[in-house]
Formats: C-alpha cells, sequence, structure tokens
C-alpha cells in the first residue's frame, strides 16, 4: 500500500466479482508518518482511509458482513517500505522535503510504533494477511550516492544511512511476531528486500547485472523535469532505473524471490502466506 492510483472499483454486481484482482492505493515516496513528502504523495494513513472506502463498497457488492468478512480474511494486503523515505537524513540535498529526524534509536522506534499502530487498524478493518517489504540498502541508492559522486550517482554507499535502515528493520522483525501474538487471524510474510539487494549487489553478474551503482536514467527522464535525460539502452543490465527505484528486472526478481522463494521471506513466503486457511 505504499504510484499515484485511487481506490476505484467499477461498477459491479456482485456475480461479476470475479474479475476483480485488487486494489492500488500506492503513492510514490510516501512514507510511515503524514509528515514525509507532505502534500505531495498519499501518506499511508491516507491511504488506508481509502481502503475503508473499498471496504464499504466491497460489503454492499458482497452482500454484507460475514461474505466481506470472508473476502478480506484470504487476501493479501501488502505494505512496501523499500525507499525508506522516513529514514533520509538531513544531510541528503532532498532533506527540505523532509521533517526534521529526531536520534537513531528515537526515530526507528516511532516509526516502528507508528507501522504497528496502522497494521493494527487495518486489521481491525478485516485484513488478515499482510506482506511487509522491509527498507533495502537506502545509503546505495543513486540519490545518495549523488552527494560525493555526482549526476547519476556514482559515489560510495552511505554506511550510516544502510545501518540506519539494519536498524528499522531488525525493529519490523520484532513488531510483527509481536503483532502475531496479540491480533486474532495475523498472519504475516516479512520480505527482506535488504538482503536480497545486498546479495545481488555482492555478486551482480549472477543476475545479469553489469551496474548496481548508477541510474539508468539520470536526471530524471522526461517532464516536467528541466533535467530531461535519455534512459539507457541496455536497462536490463542496470539496478536502479532513476535516483531510488528499480528498474522492471529488478522489481520482478525480487518479486519472484519474494513470491516462492525460500531465502528472502520469512517465516513463510508470500505464496505460502496466501495458501494459508483463516
Amino acid at each position: 500500500m505504499s504510484s499515484l492510483a485511487y481506490p476505484s472499483l467499477p461498477d459491479r454486481s456482485p456475480d461479476k466479482m470475479e474479475g476483480f484482482t485488487g486494489v492500488n492505493y500506492a503513492s510514490a515516496n510516501a512514507g510511515i508518518q503524514d509528515s514525509t513528502y507532505a502534500n505531495t504523495t498519499i501518506p499511508l494513513s491516507t491511504q488506508v482511509e481509502n481502503f475503508g472506502e473499498t471496504r464499504d463498497r466491497l460489503k454492499a457488492l458482497l452482500g454484507g458482513r460475514k461474505p466481506l468478512s470472508m473476502f478480506l480474511s484470504k487476501s493479501l494486503f501488502l505494505i512496501g517500505l523499500g525507499t525508506g523515505m522516513d529514514l533520509i537524513p538531513d544531510s541528503n540535498p532532498f532533506a527540505s522535503l523532509f521533517p526534521p529526524k529526531d536520534d537513531n534509536k528515537t526515530q526507528v522506534q516511532r516509526l516502528t510504533e507508528l507501522l504497528g499502530t496502522t497494521i493494527t487498524t487495518m486489521h481491525g478493518m478485516g485484513a488478515r494477511k499482510f506482506g511487509i517489504i522491509n527498507v533495502g540498502l537506502i545509503g546505495c541508492t543513486p540519490a545518495v550516492q549523488s552527494i560525493s559522486g555526482g549526476l547519476g550517482g556514482d559515489g560510495p554507499c552511505d554506511d550510516d544511512l544502510n545501518r540506519l535502515a539494519a536498524e528499522f528493520n531488525s525493529a519490523l522483525g520484532t513488531l510483527l511476531p509481536d503483532l502475531a501474538s496479540k491480533l486474532h487471524g495475523f498472519r504475516y510474510s516479512l520480505a527482506d528486500f535488504y538482503g536480497f539487494s545486498n546479495a545481488t549487489f555482492t555478486n551482480p553478474s549472477a543476475s545479469g547485472f553489469v551496474n548496481t551503482i548508477s541510474a539508468c536514467c539520470p536526471g530524471p527522464c522526461g517532464p516536467p523535469s528541466p533535467y530531461v535525460g535519455e534512459p539507457c539502452s541496455n536497462r536490463a543490465e542496470y539496478w536502479f532505473w532513476d535516483y531510488g527505484y528499480t528498474t522492471e528486472k529488478a522489481a520482478k526478481l525480487a518479486a519472484a524471490a519474494f513470491y516462492s522463494g525460500k531465502r528472502f521471506a520469512m517465516p513463510v513466503n508470500f505464496k505460502r502466506l496466501i495458501a494459508m486457511k483463516g
């Protein structure tokens, strides 16, 4: 639930729900807290409110509370935190878009508690199966590396920022089993985007990547940015599409690892989570 997609259900009668596969509430650069990229994105709290509106429509379409509850209990609720926008430090050139940061311990604790509250709210609305993608190597994004490496991002990784991401991921790994012990029917799969990225960066050629440092599309590409560039011709060899987001190939590899892999999703992968009965 973390681009530019608003909740929208086509007019359907209950017997036509078979073709319905899901709703995307995601917003690029959104954070756990409302103040991250304030007024330029749809924060997680608003995304949950939008889910509530969809839930009301589904209740009418499905014919009441009981079939709605059954429908939601079988659904997968995906929350992607991979870009870690809440963790970007004030030293970043884009820091003006973010709220002032506390010390690391306080910041991680606050974000973890807020995410826990959000998940609990969603559980109260009927969500039961959660796929959570943790924060990746945000210290190695072209946005961060461009501070010392210039346009396109060719500088060194920010180890402090990566450690901060690891601290948050550790807290997330504690939060989810705690919620599972308290919330009836709560099930989850925690996808390790940090670990998957690190493994790929360690041996990029094994996955067909030549460049895991710079952006395929510096600038970014296209309007309305005044820095219009051309994308690289061999984008399948790049991990990063732009300053912070991966290429389609990288995203597909990560999705496959989280859905059916055995290494980067715990305690079960997404496929097994979806197959679980309530």
